[in-house]
């Protein structure tokens, strides 16, 4: 046997592959875990929490992602506002970005986690594997966007990879039924893609473990987002632990200037839209406006199941957490009304679990309110930011 596969070229290329990677998978199983005892993650981006953080995922190396793990479990546990969402969060420059303006203004310790793709089966099994940092002083807010419930609007499987990798997976595989759950996840969904990204973020967490050991140094990162200097100055006397009941704020002189800045910045265009985005944007087409929901029934989107998902596990916990429904721009989003029935379904789940819930799926196409089609602009941030307030001060 030994000798045909020594005249065998293809048979000794394909053996030394076989051998090479039992080796690789040997070294990370046997190194791994003493790495992890022996290293000390430590952060490098300078985000002090009093000024508010915003991380669109746990981080691009093995330091980042623990280091913004324990992060995401110290805020659930001590009571900073956490908020949880997709593309909306990721507007640095707007005064009432909830990560912006309830430490800048209020002095309230705030993180808030996600970017694009990120949806409601991602946010269910990153909170799973924080679990155990709820507290009955656990304030959680979630944003819902419609458009995660047109037709392709599932969790998307580079989404994921992304989240659901690093030290989330490896707390969700230590729980029998969430390893089961996830095995069954990845089986209906481009399998071999998603393991192959899986897998190839495992060698680069061993290779930071290693780059790590051998330098002696936590692997430096930049940080995802910059507090303004005004906004770190604002907080420098925010305290901890986090009182229990958010003060306060004038909703009514802040809503005022909210619309004062929304028809500053929006009154030059049909679309209720940012006058910047409308320039660059729609005025380049001949027909800016189209269908959300054109190739399905936003109520038959698995989006829904994952929804109810999450709102029975927090159920479970005992996390009274805050959903907030955004709106579509109906001036731009022509379908917006096949939704209506989705956002009456979503509100009769929150009831039925118990959830607290602001549907702004009713607001109409203001300046001020959106940004563009989806996204929240001024207006928009201080109606949601106003909910938040009244919710965690009762």
């Amino acid at each position: 046997m030994w000798r045909r596969i020594r005249h065998n070229a293809l048979l000794l290329h394909l053996l030394a592959i076989l051998v090479a990677l039992t080796i690789a998978v040997a070294l990370i199983l046997g190194l791994s875990p003493y790495l992890d005892r022996t290293l000390k993650p430590a952060a490098t981006d300078g985000l002090n929490p009093r000024a508010g953080v915003y991380l669109p995922n746990m981080g691009d190396n093995w330091n980042e992602q623990s280091v913004n793990f324990q992060r995401m479990r110290t805020a659930l546990g001590n009571g900073t506002l956490v908020i949880l969402g997709s593309s909306e969060l990721s507007s640095h420059d707007l005064r009432f970005e909830p990560y912006r303006f309830f430490p800048t203004e209020l002095g309230v310790p705030t993180l808030a986690y996600g970017h694009a793709k990120f949806q409601s089966y991602g946010i269910f099994r990153v909170l799973q594997s924080l679990s155990d940092s709820f507290t009955p002083g656990t304030k959680l807010v979630i944003m819902l966007s419609p458009a995660w419930f047109a037709a392709e609007g599932e969790l998307p499987s580079s989404a994921f990879a992304e989240h659901i990798s690093g030290p989330v997976l490896t707390e969700l595989w230590k729980r029998p039924a969430a390893r089961k759950n996830l095995i069954y996840w990845v089986r209906h969904h481009e399998m071999w893609g998603i393991l192959g990204l899986l897998a190839q973020a495992e060698l680069t967490n061993f290779r930071d473990k290693i780059q790590m050991w051998v330098s002696g140094k936590p692997i430096a990162s930049g940080a995802a987002y910059d507090p303004t200097p005004a906004a770190i100055a604002a907080t420098r006397n925010a305290t901890f632990p986090v009182p229990a009941k958010l003060p306060q704020a004038d909703w009514q002189k802040l809503l005022s200037e909210a619309r004062a800045t929304g028809m500053l910045l929006s009154n030059a265009n049909p679309y209720a839209v940012r006058n910047q985005y409308y320039k660059s944007h729609l005025s380049l087409v001949d027909d800016p406006t189209h269908q959300e929901f054109a190739r399905g029934n936003p109520l038959a989107a698995h989006e829904f199941a994952d929804l109810s998902q999450l709102m029975e596990f927090l159920a479970q916990k005992k996390v009274r957490a805050y959903f907030v429904l955004q709106p579509l721009n109906t001036k731009l989003v022509l379908d917006s009304e096949r939704f209506i029935p989705t956002a009456r379904s979503i509100m009769s789940m929150c009831r039925r679990y118990e959830m607290s819930c602001l549907n702004l799926y009713r607001l109409k196409a203001v300046p001020g309110i959106f940004h563009d089609d989806m996204h929240l602009a001024e207006l928009g941030w201080a109606l949601v930011d106003e909910g938040i307030d009244h919710h965690f001060s009762q």
